[in-house]
């Protein structure tokens, strides 16, 4: 399910596009460099907020970009995993070591994270590929999320519980900074598509997400996999549910 490419229009003015960090938003930034799974910036008064930290073994990276738009490991005060999979968890232990960052998770992932629940395995015919994956892990989770939370280190920006690639999958959305940080809702990869469905625990649930995003207004959002969307992206996204859905 996949429409074309909505990145044609040009992105905004960028006030830092540095070797790990580029801005693209005021105030949000987008990290390079990373493994599989994206990592985004949220800087508020000082106070810095990590949403995802991508496949395990860059922390030294997200690090760098902290420095590059002036901050210290220290000013991370908050991570926030749009879900449990590893490659949006894989740098969390390593950084809340070196930041003392608090790291929070939604309470249906929460078992997944801290392994009291086994992480659900790629579905028929794509299981022989686990043999390849990452072993599966466990974090502490310092703090449990619910829809309609605000995470305070980061101005307005609210959870919002879009299940279906996992049963506590997230969204993130400041109406103030009009952007929305969609996690694996939405993927942005050769056109707008729905999360793999080998890898999710419930499409219908995950279909039924993207549709109650693409209801919200945002200019900006920022996928868990592909390009962001940095203008129009709620008309974009509701143009392409309304293709399928």
């Amino acid at each position: 399910m996949s429409i074309l490419n909505p990145n044609a229009t040009p992105a905004r003015t960028r006030r830092l596009d540095g070797r790990r960090a580029y801005e693209v938003s005021d105030g949000i930034f987008a990290i390079r460099g990373l493994k599989t799974g994206r990592s985004y910036i949220f800087e508020e008064a000082g106070a810095l907020t990590l949403i995802d930290t991508s496949t395990g073994h860059v922390a030294d990276r997200i690090l760098e970009a902290i420095a590059e738009i002036g901050h210290r490991p220290e000013d991370l005060r908050t991570i926030v995993a749009t879900h449990y999979h590893h490659d949006h968890t894989g740098n969390v232990a390593a950084l809340v070591e070196r930041t003392g960052a608090t790291f929070c998770v939604h309470a249906d992932d929460v078992p997944y994270v801290d392994g009291r629940e086994p992480w659900m395995p790629l579905k028929p015919p794509f299981g022989f590929m686990e043999r390849f994956g990452t072993e599966e892990y466990s974090l502490p989770v310092e703090r449990t999320l619910h829809d309609g939370d605000v995470i305070e280190s980061a101005d307005d920006l609210r959870v919002l519980h879009a299940p279906g690639h996992t049963p506590g999958h997230i969204a993130l959305h400041s109406a103030r900074r009009s952007v929305l940080f969609a996690g694996d809702a939405l993927m942005n990869t050769l056109g707008l598509r729905l999360p793999l469905s080998m890898a999710s625990h419930d499409m219908d649930e995950a279909k039924q997400s993207a549709r109650r995003l693409a209801e919200l207004e945002y200019d900006v959002a920022l996928p868990g996999h592909g390009n962001p969307i940095l203008s129009e992206a709620s008309v974009k996204i509701a143009e392409w549910v309304q293709a399928w859905g």
